[in-house]
């Protein structure tokens, strides 16, 4: 907490007009600050805070899942509501959201569900890239199996996913590479085969690793 990855992640995803440095997706350049641009290069963002950030409580299932694409499903203004309806349908059955029905209000579903239609959201935009911050967070166990089992199914398709964690269980098992932040920087990087707890904290404090005796 407080390492600054939710930071990083915002400043991608051009939600920091502060922020400086340079974004290269597929070797082009993206730039800084703009959340169109980034949307239009096929980055999307799943914030830690889904109730304030990654979901309009008042609204629906149906006009959650469809936010992040009204212009496509959009004409003269209009959203073609069948096709809203078929779209949003295939993603509640796909990641398997338990809800009355499309049109139940998002509020009333359990953590876990909820972030599920905050999933859908972005899956149905097709992103190439998505960044996902604590996934799992305020979610019951068998909710958060599923989750993990959604980014790996995910992941195993194409998706690229960047996933920030504080549970180092949940980061071990999702992840092929770990970058470790710490006070606002890179503090390290493992590959699969070098996850331990103990390599990871060490770079969490700023331990140096001992050389072998």
């Amino acid at each position: 907490m407080g390492a600054g990855r939710s930071e990083v992640a915002h400043a991608i995803f051009g939600l920091d007009e502060a922020a400086t440095g340079k974004i290269f997706v597929r070797r082009k350049e993206v730039p800084l600050g703009s959340v169109t641009a980034i949307l239009r290069a096929g980055i999307g963002l799943l914030p830690e805070d889904r109730k304030r950030l990654g979901l309009v409580l008042s609204m629906n299932c149906r006009e959650n899942t469809s936010l992040a694409v009204l212009r496509r499903l959009s004409s003269a203004g209009f959203v073609r509501r069948r096709e809203e309806r078929l779209l949003t349908q295939g993603y509640v059955d796909r990641l398997r959201v338990k809800t009355p029905s499309m049109e139940a209000t998002v509020a009333g579903l359990s953590g876990g569900n909820q972030q599920k239609i905050a999933l859908a959201k972005w899956l149905a935009r097709q992103c190439a890239i998505l960044i996902v911050d604590e996934p799992t967070r305020g979610v019951d166990v068998g909710a958060k199996a599923e989750i993990h089992h959604l980014l790996d199914e995910l992941a195993c398709q194409g998706l690229g996913l960047v996933v920030i964690s504080s549970e180092l269980p949940e980061v071990m098992n999702l992840s092929r590479r770990i970058l470790v932040m710490r006070q606002g920087k890179i503090a390290g990087e493992l590959q699969r085969a070098e996850f331990s707890q103990p390599s990871l904290m060490r770079l969490m404090a700023g331990v140096e690793a001992k050389a072998a005796a």
